[in-house]
Order: structure tokens, then sequence, then C-alpha cells
């Protein structure tokens, strides 16, 4: 007998699963950077406090929040059941934005400390939004959409708030919190269709490991059994989150878009050529069979690009390269 027309209906399914749980959690954890991201666009320029420059003290004070919130996201994701999902979602985005509307109506340097509750309101968002897809056949294509929606959501993000500073006139103070407000909605109505997949089949169950909640001595154990490999990779998160963030939130102050003439949305533009690149990438992994095998490339082309960023920074002036393509 043949079973073809199962197998045929089965990937059917999968894919139909794949565009529905795998693009809300990308549009989710997008529009996640719509609340911590728009202020990158602003350049502040002449303002400054305790004799800092006022963006390096803004960004700062919420990268400080934000790696907070992913140390709190340790015992707080892990303990977490999966019906205050979508409230945690909800409470956070909610103080987000009532974050970016202090920083715009606060006097500064109250509007700074605003920041800061920014950055902790949104710091544990990836987990949460990572665990309603989690513990299923397809999660390991359904993380990669997830994780490239990091590379768009940031470009996107700075050439939104440039467009509405541009087109729209409104301050670099109160861009973030337009932005945001905008997101808001359109982020719980995603939460709670997160909220509404199925759970994990019992062949998801068995072909993967069920999530379980973690107490304290339960996460001890669990360090204690993977220390070595989690301290590299919690120390490699860690060097990686900061310089990622730094880059970002300066990168309209190197790339000068008013004086170098390009459009407003070149960085939503280049970040999604780059977005393409990944997505060939992930799908050539396809053609690897041993997981621990797709690990080693993976983790080899992310040494490989550190390096490469690191000798075209450092040659730059002799390279002689354009902004675009140091950007790119």
């Amino acid at each position: 007998m043949n079973f073809s027309f199962i197998r045929d209906r089965r990937s059917f399914s999968d894919f139909i699963f794949i565009l529905w749980a795998g693009g809300a959690a990308l549009l989710s954890y997008s529009l996640v950077y719509a609340l911590r991201k728009p202020f990158t666009a602003a350049t502040f320029d002449g303002l400054s406090i305790w004799g800092m420059d006022y963006k390096v003290v803004v960004t700062i004070t919420q990268i400080l929040g934000y790696l907070l919130a992913k140390f709190i996201g340790i015992k707080l994701i892990s303990e977490l059941k999966g019906q205050h999902r979508l409230k945690f979602i909800l409470g956070a985005i909610v103080l987000a934005e009532l974050a970016l509307v202090g920083f715009a109506i606060l006097p500064s340097p109250g509007n700074i400390f605003a920041m800061f509750f920014n950055g902790l309101a949104l710091g544990c968002m990836w987990g949460v939004i990572f665990s309603f897809i989690e513990g299923r056949r397809v999660t390991d294509m359904l993380a990669s959409l997830l994780g490239i929606s990091m590379v768009i959501s940031s470009g996107a993000a700075k050439s939104l708030g440039l467009f509405v500073m541009d087109h729209w006139q409104v301050s670099e103070f109160w861009m973030p919190a337009l932005i945001g407000g905008c997101a808001l909605p359109c982020l719980a109505l995603l939460g709670y269709v997160l909220q509404s997949l199925p759970k994990p089949s019992e062949e998801d169950r068995a072909l993967k490991a069920e999530r379980m909640t973690l107490d304290g001595r339960q996460r001890w154990a669990l360090f204690k059994n993977y220390m070595p490999f989690l301290s590299i990779i919690l120390v490699a998160n860690f060097l990686l989150v900061a310089l990622r963030d730094i880059k970002e939130d300066f990168l309209v102050k190197i790339f000068d878009v008013a004086g170098s003439g390009y459009s407003s949305w070149i960085f939503a533009q280049l970040d999604s050529i780059v977005t393409l690149i990944i997505l060939i990438i992930f799908g050539l992994m396809v053609f690897v069979r041993n997981n621990m095998r797709v690990l080693l490339i993976l983790l080899s082309l992310v040494i490989l690009g550190m390096l490469t960023m690191s000798f075209i920074s450092l040659r730059y002036e002799a390279l002689q390269l354009s902004p675009v393509v140091w950007l790119f």
C-alpha cells in the first residue's frame, strides 16, 4: 500500500505550522525591537550629561537594564508556567512603553533612568517567546525564524525612527514612544496568537524533551552537569550582546545618513540582504544530518565572521571601504 499521500499531508501540515508559529514568533520579536531600539536612530547632538555624551549615557543605561533582565530571566523564565506567558508579555510591553513615555516627558537626568526600565522590561522577551515554540519536531526551523528577527529588526527600527523624525517631524525624545505605541497592540495580538498554538503532540514529546519548570536546586544541578560548556556560552553571549548593542546604538552616528545622502531606509535594506543570506545558510543546514556537525559549522561561521569583522575594522582606512560595504 502506498502511504505517500500521508507523508505529503504531514509535510504540508508542518509547513503550515511553521508559517503560523514561526511567523508569529518572528513578528513578535521584531516588534520587541520596535519598543527597544528606535531611540538608536536619534543622535542627541549637542547634549551631554555628567560630562559624557548624552546618547552614550542613554545607551549604557538601557544596556544595563537589559543585561540585568537576562540574569533575572535565569530564574524567572525557568519557573514561568505556560498559562502565565501571555500575562508576562502584556505586562512587559506595557512597562516598556510607559518607560518610553517617561523618557519623553521627564526632564534630564530622570528620563535616562526610564530607559533602564525599558531594557529591564524587555530583556526576558526572547526566552518567553521561545518557550512557545520549543519542544516540537520543527523547533529547529522555528528557532531559525525567531533568530532571524534580530538581524532584520535592528535595521528596520533605525530606519523607521529616522523616517518618523525626518518626515513626521517628531522629536528625538517622543519618536521612540510613538513607534512603541504603534507596536504595542500588534505585539499583544501576536502574544495571543502564540498562546493559542497547539501544545506539543505525543510525537513531539517523543522526539524532543518536554519543557519543565525548574526550581533553584534543579537549575544548579543542570548548571553543574554542563558547567564548562555553559560558562563559555554565557561569557561569549554576554560579550556578543554588548558588542552588538554598542554597534547598533551608535551606527547612525557612525554612518551619518544625513551627510552621506543615503535614504533613511538604508539600514533596513542592508539587513534584508543579510537576512536572505542567513536564510540560505540555514536552508543548506537541512542537508547536514548530524546535529553536532551543524552546531560546529554554525559556531565556525560565527568565529570566521568575528575574525573578518575585526580585520576589516582594524584595516578600514587602508582598505578604503565605503560605509555601506563595512556595514554589510
